[in-house]
């Protein structure tokens, strides 16, 4: 139960003011609110990604510009894919109820994207394109899981 009460926690404190990780039902609503953050985060490297296009730009480097907007696109798709991905709840009224250790499930993905997201946040200071392209990679995939998973519980 600890490992439980430990994701909840690290999943909870991602989330400025918010609290309703402690609750089931808080759990349900949460998720949005999660995944909001972090595709804020993402768009705010996407920011600093236009600003080194501009750089590279001014510079006359194209191979670098396109490069680099190839993954400014690459971040802007995923940020989308994560605003619209399914909720982590089921309908009041729907026939097929997601139970706890499925929703234990879904906050793993969010745990491990929200990881993913940091690591990429880091790297975009660091300039390396490539790295950030692996994690991307790496980000769209637990996000397809995540959104495959919920998909086969609602």
């Amino acid at each position: 139960m600890d490992r439980n009460v430990n994701i909840l926690d690290k999943i909870g404190a991602l989330i400025p003011g918010y609290k309703g990780y402690a609750e089931r039902d808080g759990r349900r609503n949460c998720d949005k609110q999660l995944r909001s953050i972090l595709s804020l985060k993402l768009f705010e490297g996407e920011k600093i990604l236009v600003s080194r296009i501009n750089e590279a730009i001014t510079n006359s480097n194209k191979p670098l510009m396109r490069k680099i907007e190839l993954c400014r696109k690459s971040i802007n798709t995923t940020q989308s894919k994560i605003n619209y991905a399914p909720y982590g709840k089921s309908g009041l009224f729907s026939d097929q109820q997601i139970k706890e250790d499925e929703l234990m499930k879904i906050y793993h993905f969010d745990l491990d994207m929200a990881e993913v997201v940091g690591e990429i946040e880091n790297i975009i200071l660091e300039h390396d394109v490539e790295i950030i392209m692996k994690k991307l990679s790496e980000l769209d995939n637990v996000l397809s899981s995540r959104n495959q998973f919920i998909r086969e519980h609602k």
